[in-house]
């Protein structure tokens, strides 16, 4: 593979090799914002376990012979796949055979871009407009599939210990060969479920702080801090106008949509998280068409 022969197909990859930092939320969230701007949005479930496609309540999908090993594998129609949700989105589930794709691959040529080649490109070249795929949690077969077929990326972290160190991992062992490859573009790095406001010192604050200081270039808008202010924080002789308080916050209202299936935006219009998910869709926008 080169540079010269890829270019990256509409849409982003949600992913970090490890689950539970809410690869899934945000992914169906960003969808639905793209959706929500009159595109044809594929939301692609690529977790072996399904967390979003039963989530979304579509558990007989998960189970069905007919699945998403047939497309990526032996080249069947993934528009045969889809599901039209109550929201706008097409979701294109996961299957219970995911484990065993990932085995198969193991063995076939060219593995890394099946993905791109009988999944995404296909749905694009029959009028989709973007691809959102939620990655598996894991390294893999799949989890690289995700990164190549559409060379962009969002990375969420959680306040939690580890979370930089478990960047730095990704970023070395599956971005950075990638990269050298064929490209891919890290469209943002972005705090997940924060609490606090940075007042205090505490996990939340070191998070994002790190984040700030090590891959400003990554943050997004809306988590975008200057080191100056942190500086300025723990300065007793200084003060500043307002604490700022970046990131994806935590809200009830994101945390209950996705329990009942839907995006925070069909739960509470009013969330005040609904921006931020807008702005990482305006990534997707500005990078797929770059």
């Amino acid at each position: 593979m080169s540079a010269d022969e890829f270019e990256g197909l509409p849409g982003a990859a949600v992913s970090l090799l490890k689950g539970g930092v809410g690869k899934s939320t945000i992914a169906l969230n960003i969808a639905d914002r793209l959706a929500a701007r009159g595109h044809e949005t594929v939301l692609l479930d690529l977790d072996k376990d399904g967390h979003m496609t039963t989530q979304l309540g579509y558990d007989d999908a998960y189970d069905r012979d007919a699945n998403l090993g047939d497309t990526l594998i032996d080249g069947e129609d993934p528009e045969d796949l889809l599901i039209e949700t109550d929201f706008g989105v097409h979701l294109l589930p996961s299957s219970n055979e995911l484990e065993n794709v990932e085995t198969r691959l193991k063995d076939e040529r060219f593995a890394d871009v099946k993905l791109r080649r009988n999944v995404v490109d296909p749905l694009i070249q029959n009028g989709y407009d973007y691809v959102i795929i939620d990655a598996a949690g894991g390294r893999g077969k799949l989890s690289d599939n995700a990164l190549i077929a559409v060379q962009r990326v969002i990375i969420p972290l959680i306040p939690r210990a580890g979370s930089i160190n478990g960047l730095n991992k990704m970023i070395e062992r599956q971005i950075s060969p990638i990269r050298q490859n064929i490209g891919l573009d890290i469209l943002a790095v972005t705090p997940n479920m924060i609490r606090e406001t940075m007042g205090q010192r505490n996990e939340h604050r070191t998070l994002v702080e790190n984040l700030n200081r090590e891959f400003g270039s990554f943050v997004p808008e809306y988590a975008r801090v200057d080191p100056e202010v942190f500086d300025a924080l723990d300065d007793s002789g200084r003060t500043i106008d307002s604490i700022p308080k970046p990131g994806i916050r935590e809200r009830t209202a994101i945390s209950r949509a996705f329990k009942q299936g839907m995006p925070v935006s069909e739960f509470d219009e009013d969330c005040d998280q609904i921006p931020n998910f807008d702005h990482l869709a305006d990534l997707v926008e500005e990078h797929s068409h770059a």
